[in-house]
C-alpha cells in the first residue's frame, strides 16, 4: 500500500479468500446503510463541523445522502450493494482524505474509520476473483484501493502519532479529560482522551481489517504488513496493537470477524523476529548488499532491539498476550476453527516472547536507563500468570513432534527469564509450575531417535534447570542422555553454549554440559562468532540506521533530523525541556555515563523530562522513505 502501484500487485492474494466470505452478503445493504448513516449524523455533530472545513462537510454530507439513496432505493444483499458500489467508494475516499487535512481528532477519526469500514465491507462482498465476477461496478473497489494507497499510507503514521501522544498523556495523568457529548451519545458515551484513544484503536482494527481483506487472510505474513508500514516496525506495532486491544461486542462497531483478523494478526506479529526482515534494501538488491557478516548481524542486533522497544512501548506485549487468552478460550459466536488456530497463534507468541527475552539476557533493570531487551523482559515476569494459563491451554491440545519441541524449547528460554527474580514471599508463578507440570509429561512419554529428539532433550534439561527440578529429573535425563548417539549429543551440547538467537540459556549450565558430554571428556564450548566480537552496537556507526540500506542516508540526514548528540539520523526521537532533540538511547548512555546534565546546555536533566516526539519521527521517516524510494527500482505497474 506505501506506494501508488503496490497495491495491484498485493491485492492479487486476494484470489486465495474463501468462497464463503461472499455468504455475507445477506444484510450487507443494511450494514452498510447504517455506516453511511453514521457518517452523516457526525457531520452534523457541532464538535466535528468546527474541525474540517465547511467545504469536506458539504462533501461528506453530499455523498452520504447520495449514498443512503441509492442504497435505499436497491434493497438489500449484495445487489444494494453492487448498485450503490461507485457513490460509496466515493464517500470512502471522502472520508479517508480528511486525514491529509485534518489532525485525527476523536470526530476525524470516527469518520476515517467510517470509510475504511465501507471500503471493508465491499471487500468482504467482492467475488473471488477465481470466479471471474470481477467485472462490474465491483472493479470501484480495486481502483479506489489503488488511488488512495498513498492516504492509506499516511493514515498509519497519523494513527501511530496520534496514540503516541495519548499514551503519553495517558502515563501522565489518571484523571484524563472526559466530557459527556448531550447530543450523539450514542457515537460513544464520551469525549475525551479515554474515548479518543478508543477511537484510535477502532480506527487500527478497520484500517488494518481493510489490509487482510484486500490480500486475503491466509495471504497476509509479516513480510506484507512490514511492506504495508513502509519497513517502520514502530508504525506496525502500533496499529497492531490498537487491533488486538480490541473487543467485540455489540456497540463495539467493530468487524464481525475481529476474532479471525486477530488470530491471524497474531501469527503475522510472530513472524517479525525472521532476520530477513531487518533488511528491506538488502532483499531488493538495493544499497547495502555488499556489507560483511559484522555490519549484518549488527544491523539485525539493532533492529531486534528496536522491536523490543516498540512491543513494551506501543503496550503491544500486553494487548498480544489477551488477545491470545481470548482465542484459546472462545466464546459463543465464534467460528469452529477458531480454537485451534488461537492455539496455533498462541505456540507462535511463546517463541515470539522467548526470541525477545534473548535479546535482554543479562541486562538490569536496575540501570538507570535498562535496554529494551530487559524492559521485555521485566514485562513478561510481570505477566507470568498469564503466561502459564496460555502455556496450559497449548498442552491440553496435546502438541507433538516439531510442535511439542518449539514450545518446550519457548518454556526453556522464558523459564530462564524468570528463573533471574524469585518472589518476595516465595510463591511460584503460574508459567513456573505448568512448566514444572510439562516436564515429566515429556520425560516419562520417551524421547524420539535423531537430532529432533537430541534438541528435545536439551530443552527439557534446561527446563529443569531453570524451574529448579534438576535433581528430581536427574536420573530419568541421565538414561536419555546416555542412549544418545554421540554426534546427536554433540549437537544437544552445542545448543547450550551457542551465543547466537539459538542457544538455550541454563542456571546450571556447567552441570549440563557435563551431562551431554562424552564420558571421559570435558564438555566441549562452541567459539563466538565473528559478529559477536565486534564492538557494541552503540559504538557502531551502523546502529543508528533501520537498516543497512540507509547506512549512506545518515551522512546526507538535514541538520534538523539528527541526534544533537552524535549527530547521527534520529530513530527514537526525545525532546529536552529547551526543545533540543536527541536520540533516546544515546541520550540514556550520556547521562548515565556523565550524571543529570544536559549536553547541550549545561543544564540539570533527567531522562523522565525528555518525552518522545512522534511528530519529529514522522517527519524523519517521510523524509527516508522519500530517499529509499529513489533507490529501489522503479517497479512495473500492473
Amino acid at each position: 500500500f506505501g506506494s501508488s502501484g503496490r497495491l495491484s500487485v498485493l491485492f492479487q492474494a486476494s484470489e486465495k479468500r474463501a468462497l464463503a466470505m461472499a455468504e455475507a452478503s445477506a444484510g450487507s445493504g443494511t450494514a452498510l446503510h447504517e455506516v453511511v448513516d453514521r457518517v452523516l449524523r457526525l457531520t452534523l455533530n457541532d464538535q466535528v463541523a468546527s474541525t474540517i472545513s465547511p467545504q469536506d462537510v458539504a462533501g461528506l454530507q453530499l455523498r452520504a445522502m447520495e449514498a443512503n439513496s441509492m442504497l435505499a432505493s436497491s434493497g438489500d444483499g449484495a445487489a444494494a450493494a453492487f448498485t450503490a458500489t461507485p457513490t460509496l467508494c466515493a464517500l470512502a475516499v471522502e472520508c479517508i482524505n480528511i486525514v491529509e487535512r485534518e489532525e485525527l481528532t476523536l470526530g476525524v477519526a470516527r469518520l476515517v474509520s467510517g470509510g475504511c469500514e465501507i471500503l471493508a465491507t465491499l471487500l468482504l462482498l467482492m467475488p473471488p476473483r477465481t470466479s471471474g465476477n470481477l467485472s462490474g461496478h465491483f472493479s470501484w473497489v480495486d481502483d479506489t484501493l489503488e488511488e488512495i494507497s498513498d492516504q492509506l499510507d499516511f493514515l498509519a503514521l497519523e494513527i501511530y502519532c496520534g496514540l503516541g501522544r495519548l499514551e503519553g498523556a495517558l502515563s501522565e495523568s489518571e484523571a484524563l479529560p472526559v466530557v459527556l457529548d448531550p447530543v450523539f451519545d450514542d457515537f460513544g458515551s464520551f469525549w475525551g482522551s479515554i474515548e479518543h484513544r478508543q477511537a484510535l484503536q477502532e480506527l487500527s482494527a478497520w484500517l488494518l481489517c481493510v489490509v487482510f481483506r484486500a490480500l486475503g487472510y491466509g495471504a497476509v505474513t509479516s513480510r506484507s504488513l512490514m511492506e504495508f508500514a513502509n519497513n517502520d516496525v514502530l508504525c506496525l506495532c502500533s496499529l497492531l496493537r490498537g487491533l488486538l486491544a480490541s473487543t467485540l461486542s455489540e456497540r463495539s462497531g467493530l468487524p464481525h470477524d475481529l476474532a479471525e483478523i486477530q488470530a491471524e494478526a497474531l501469527s503475522a506479529l510472530c513472524g517479525l523476529t525472521a532476520p530477513e526482515l531487518a533488511f528491506p534494501f538488502l532483499r531488493q538488491g538495493g544499497p547495502g548488499q555488499s556489507g560483511d557478516i559484522e555490519d549484518q548481524n549488527r544491523v539485525l542486533r539493532f533492529y531486534l532491539e528496536v522491536l523490543c522497544a516498540a512491543v513494551v512501548e506501543t503496550g503491544l506485549l500486553e494487548a498480544s498476550l489477551n488477545a491470545a487468552l481470548h482465542l484459546v478460550r472462545p466464546r459463543g459466536g465464534l467460528t469452529a476453527q477458531l480454537p485451534e488456530r488461537g492455539l496455533t497463534s498462541a505456540s507462535k507468541l511463546l517463541a515470539f516472547l522467548a526470541a525477545l527475552t534473548l535479546q535482554g539476557e543479562g541486562d538490569s533493570m536496575e540501570a538507570s536507563a535498562p535496554s529494551p531487551g530487559a524492559r521485555v523482559r521485566d514485562e513478561v515476569r510481570r505477566r507470568a500468570d498469564r503466561l502459564g494459563s496460555l502455556l496450559e491451554a497449548v498442552l491440553a491440545s496435546g502438541p507433538e513432534g516439531s510442535s511439542l519441541k518449539e514450545v518446550v524449547i519457548s518454556c526453556a528460554i522464558l523459564s530462564a527469564s524468570l528463573a533471574e527474580h524469585e518472589s518476595v514471599d516465595g510463591s511460584e508463578d503460574g508459567f513456573t509450575l505448568a512448566c514444572r507440570m510439562l516436564l515429566p509429561v515429556c520425560l516419562d512419554s520417551g524421547i524420539p531417535e535423531g537430532a529432533e529428539g537430541a534438541v528435545l532433550l536439551v530443552a527439557l534439561a534446561a527446563l529443569a534447570s531453570n524451574v529448579g527440578d534438576f535433581e528430581v529429573h536427574h536420573r530419568r535425563l541421565t538414561e536419555l542422555v546416555s542412549a544418545l548417539k554421540p554426534a546427536d549429543r554433540l549437537r544437544a551440547s552445542a545448543r547450550l553454549s551457542r551465543r547466537d538467537p539459538s542457544r538455550l540459556p541454563a542456571r546450571r549450565l556447567p552441570e549440563l554440559q557435563s551431562l551431554f558430554a562424552e564420558p571421559g571428556m570435558a564438555p566441549e564450548v562452541e567459539p563466538e562468532p565473528v559478529a559477536e566480537l565486534a564492538a557494541d552496537v552503540a559504538d557502531s556507526p551502523v546502529a543508528t540506521a533501520p537498516s543497512a540500506g540507509l547506512r549512506d542516508l545518515v551522512q546526507n540526514a538535514p541538520k534538523e533530523f539528527r541526534c544533537a548528540l552524535d549527530g547521527k539520523l534520529l530513530c527514537d526521537p526525545v525532546l529536552s525541556p529547551s526543545g533540543i532533540a536527541f536520540e533516546r538511547a544515546t541520550l540514556a548512555r550520556w547521562l548515565q555515563k556523565h550524571g543529570p546534565t544536559c549536553p547541550v546546555t549545561g543544564e540539570p536533566l533527567q531522562l523522565e523530562q525528555c518525552r518522545r516526539s512522534p511528530e519529529i519521527r514522522k517527519r524523519v521517516t517521510e523524509w527516508a522513505r522519500r530517499e529509499a524510494r529513489q533507490r529501489e527500482p522503479r517497479r512495473k505497474r500492473k
